[in-house]
């Protein structure tokens, strides 16, 4: 470390050294600078961005608020079994290596199972996989013992009770033991903010005319082409004739509007997950509107404070080698 805060030893340094040093603390500082101006842009996003309803929302990049609602049965965390509709966790063993020490993950996971958010005007299905996730439950404890999580073996109920209990006694980060547990939650009633690409009838089958979705039918027919002939070869010649294949288009066209009348009375399924678009991004917060966006701009803040410190060293490190 004395070696990067003395001229003489800059200078005296290996020039490949030098210039692979220089290198990374250039590219440390451009990358504090993108991560400034990316958090920057999360909170403007938020601010500006009108908010839509779920049942009249526009498709594709919309801004949803309302409350978080389990979809189908809810999930039990693996660390303190809390029922939620979403957790994260991590599990870090801190750990010497000669003069130096530092925690280390030895495990960690992430719930795959997506949930609602309602606004009361509906219900859409968030899908959250490349969110950018901000829960508002989050905790961190110490233990002396490895805790079990249901991804490996489940372990005894009483070593799940004792989980929940360490859980719930040792909530300080500056409590004692070698490991360290985090784990995160979104809970069945949690406000929550999401802002993504909006669906509604995510497979089409809505959206179709009754000429196109008379064509599928009649592909899917021809697949059993046998069964055709039995139904509309009234000539028993083995083929369809010209006014056969008419009596068989129209019954396409029967079934095709009998199937949107069906449709239309279905209730419609509304879905939000991570834009297709490049350079959009997908957040999703358990938190009031103001306090998501004032943690993205004071993370802006801290990366704007970290592109000048680390620019100002970059600047003495290239200039401590002139000299």
């Amino acid at each position: 470390m004395e070696q990067f805060i003395c001229r003489h030893c800059i200078s005296d340094m290996a020039l490949p050294e030098f210039l692979l040093w220089a290198a990374v603390l250039v590219g440390g500082t451009l990358y504090l600078l993108y991560l400034c101006f990316k958090n920057f842009r999360k909170a403007r996003l938020i601010e500006d961005m009108p908010t839509s309803l779920i049942r009249s929302a526009s498709q594709g990049f919309t801004e949803l608020i309302g409350i978080a609602r389990t979809y189908n049965e809810p999930l039990t965390s693996p660390l303190t079994n809390t029922h939620c509709l979403w957790w994260r966790y991590t599990i870090e063993k801190y750990q010497r290596r000669g003069k130096s020490s530092a925690w280390t993950t030895l495990e960690s996971g992430t719930s795959s199972k997506p949930f609602y958010v309602d606004d009361t005007s509906g219900q859409c299905l968030v899908i959250h996989e490349g969110a950018d996730l901000r829960p508002l439950h989050r905790r961190r404890w110490r233990g002396h013992q490895l805790l079990s999580t249901g991804r490996a073996e489940r372990g005894s109920a009483f070593r799940e009770v004792i989980n929940t209990l360490n859980a719930s006694i040792l909530t300080s980060n500056f409590g004692i033991g070698r490991y360290r547990y985090t784990e995160a939650l979104i809970k069945d009633g949690d406000p929550l903010y999401v802002l993504g690409h909006f669906e509604s009838d995510a497979s089409g089958q809505r959206t179709l005319t009754a000429e196109k979705l008379a064509g599928e039918i009649l592909r899917a027919w021809k697949q059993d082409f046998g069964n055709l002939l039995e139904q509309y070869d009234s000539n028993d010649d083995g083929q369809l004739n010209d006014p056969e294949w008419a009596r068989v288009r129209k019954a396409a066209k029967e079934a095709a509007h009998q199937t949107l009348r069906e449709k239309s009375k279905q209730e419609i399924r509304h879905q939000i997950s991570k834009p297709v678009e490049k350079g959009l991004p997908f957040l999703i917060g358990s938190e009031e509107q103001h306090h998501l966006s004032r943690r993205y701009r004071l993370g802006a803040v801290a990366c704007g404070a970290g592109f000048i410190a680390l620019g100002a060293y970059v600047t003495w490190y290239l200039s401590a080698r002139g000299a």
